[in-house]
Formats: C-alpha cells, structure tokens, sequence
C-alpha cells in the first residue's frame, strides 16, 4: 500500500455551496478496508461522517471523490499536539528535581506541566484539525 492511500478517504459530494465548499459523506462501512485513513474522519460512529471542505469548481452532488491530506501537515500537527504535553512533563519533572531534590518533587512538577500542557492544548487540538483539513485535496474519482 503506498504513504498517498494511507492518508485518504473516498466519500459523495453531498451538496455544494456558492461559497465554494462541499459537503462530503464519508461511507462508515468501508471504514475498516485496510488502512485508508478513514477512522480520521469517521471515529466509530455507525453511521455516514459528514464534512464541509472547500472544494475546486465544477464539483456537482452525488461526485465520488477522494479526500487526501498532506502528510506534513498531519505530522506536523501529530508533533505539536503529542511533543507539547511530553515536553511539558519532562520540563515539569526537572524544574520540580531542581527546587526540591525529592522525588515527591520531581512528581509533582511533571503533574502539573503535564496538566498545564492538557489544558493548552484543548483549543489548540480543535486549530491543528482544521489547519489539516484546510490543506485537503479533493479529486474526482471516475
């Protein structure tokens, strides 16, 4: 399976707008084929995941497209969203060593910059999602 399968999906246009987005349903019962990224977009959900992405013209409702994301974008965002928390836990646990010298310290610190990191990074989980999505690639499948 080739690095451009495993970052997309296929999915119906289901409607269009004049401000140039679509509206795409991703297909819930293909989700486990192999690994096309589809749980992306789709979670668990037992029913059609629908999205909204803009979309070049000439696109018209009932089109079968796939759906790709960059996979620096996806990495860079995977870095950011799983390095900010990892980097706040061992910064916590050293500046927690450094004041105390304990181990209790050392605990400590690495909670709460571990929870200063979990709170930092709700808004920007929600930013980093739609950052990718910005950057997907619809093309018409025949």
């Amino acid at each position: 399976m080739s690095s451009g399968n495993c970052l997309s999906a296929d999915a119906i246009v289901r409607s269009v707008d004049n401000e140039g987005y679509v509206e795409l349903e991703f297909d819930a019962a293909s989700r486990c084929a192999g690994c096309a990224g589809l749980c992306t977009w789709t979670r668990t959900d037992a029913e059609p995941k629908r999205i909204r992405l803009r979309a070049p013209r000439g696109i018209e409702p009932g089109t079968r497209v796939r759906v790709t994301l960059p996979a620096d974008r996806v990495l860079s965002s995977a870095l950011l969203l799983h390095g900010l928390p990892l980097a706040a836990l061992l910064a916590g646990a050293a500046g927690g060593a450094a004041l105390t010298g304990a181990d209790a310290g050392t605990l400590a610190g690495a909670l709460i910059g571990l929870c200063a990191a979990v709170l930092a990074t709700r808004g920007l989980r929600r930013r980093a999602e739609e950052l990718t999505l910005s950057h997907a690639q619809l093309d018409p499948r025949q």
